[in-house]
């Protein structure tokens, strides 16, 4: 729920109303190549990933790592848009190219391609006349400056090129600023983001509110490691 704008006020600022949760859970099956599954509210979509890494940086070597991001997300909630099964289906790529600059400073540059099986292209932008398409070219970038040994400041914006999805058609580029918090035992992670959207499927073709109108929201993510 947003933060700022008219609604805030009467939701505790988006405490009491939560626009998104998702629960996941990922397991490396060995140091370079993990699988994972998941669930959020928004669109209910399942969804399901694998994570590679095919480029490690090192010390007196490669400057930078690299993994391959993939993942498919299905919505099990039937309307006559996607009532055909297929029509649930959407998908991300990504290549996360990432260096750690010094002990302080971590970068990524994160092009990504989401595909949605379907779009309503019969909706024409009242500008430019362009429709929506099933796939999205995105490119994403992230950073994390850490000021003590387990606390740091973070960023990542994501920019989407489509004619048809700009702030003249009420859609807007991903921006999240927050802190990351490390216990020993757990991440904690809070931010504040103007997308509702959790995974690409969903904040990358449907960020549909501005920080300039109030549309942030409070993001509070909790991860753990396991060892078996």
């Amino acid at each position: 729920m947003d933060i700022g704008g008219p609604t805030g006020k009467h939701t505790l600022y988006g405490i009491e109303n939560a626009s998104n949760i998702r629960f996941s859970l990922n397991y490396g099956l060995t140091d370079k190549l993990s699988i994972g599954i998941g669930r959020s509210k928004m669109n209910e979509h399942i969804d399901g990933n694998i994570k590679f890494r095919f480029l490690e940086q090192r010390v007196k070597g490669f400057p930078i790592s690299a993994t391959y991001y993939a993942a498919a997300a299905i919505s099990p909630v039937a309307n006559i848009a996607n009532d055909d099964f297929n029509n649930r289906w959407s998908y991300t790529h990504q290549l996360i190219i990432a260096s750690k600059l010094n002990q302080y400073i971590s970068l990524q540059v994160l092009p990504t391609l989401v595909h949605r099986n379907y779009v309503n292209q019969t909706i024409l932008h009242p500008d430019n006349g362009s429709v929506d398409q099933n796939d999205l070219f995105s490119l994403g970038f992230a950073g994390r400056f850490k000021l003590t040994k387990r606390f740091a400041l973070i960023a990542d914006y994501f920019l989407t090129f489509s004619e048809f999805r700009n702030a003249n058609n009420n859609y807007y580029d991903a921006l999240g600023l927050g802190v990351e918090i490390e216990t020993g035992g757990h991440v904690f992670n809070i931010n504040v983001t103007n997308s509702s959207g959790i995974i690409e499927n969903d904040f990358i073709p449907y960020t549909t509110e501005s920080w300039g109108n109030g549309g942030y929201k409070l993001g509070f993510n909790i991860s753990r490691v396991f060892s078996f």
